[in-house]
C-alpha cells in the first residue's frame, strides 16, 4: 500500500492506494500517530483496491482515536471496500462523505 498525505493547519488527508492488510495496516497506524492533536483526519480511498480484516480494524481504531482529538471521515470509497463496509456493518458506523 501506498500513502500520500496533504496537511494544512486544521487537517491531513491521507490517500490510500493498493491493499489495506496485515502488511500495510502499521504503516498506516504510524502516520495516523503523528497526526498533531487538534487536526482533523480525512481518508481518500481512491484507489484503495482491497482491505483486509486488520486494515478494517485500523479503520476503527482511526476513527476511535481521531474523535477523541478532531474529526474523521472516509471519502471517494470505492465499490468493492463500501461492500465490505456494508458486511461488516461498519459502513453505517464510520463518517463516509459522499
Amino acid at each position: 500500500m501506498e500513502i500520500s498525505k496533504i496537511t494544512d493547519e486544521n487537517a491531513v488527508m491521507l490517500s490510500l492506494s493498493g491493499r489495506l492488510d496485515t502488511l500495510a495496516a502499521p504503516a498506516l497506524a504510524k502516520e495516523i500517530e503523528e497526526i498533531p492533536a487538534t487536526c482533523d483526519l480525512v481518508l481518500d480511498l481512491d484507489a484503495l483496491e482491497y482491505v483486509s480484516s486488520t486494515g478494517l480494524r485500523e479503520l476503527v481504531r482511526a476513527q476511535l482515536k481521531m474523535t477523541k482529538r478532531g474529526s474523521f471521515s472516509l471519502v471517494r470509497v470505492q465499490q468493492g471496500v463500501a461492500d465490505v463496509l456494508r458486511m461488516t456493518g461498519l459502513y453505517e458506523r464510520l463518517n463516509i462523505l459522499s
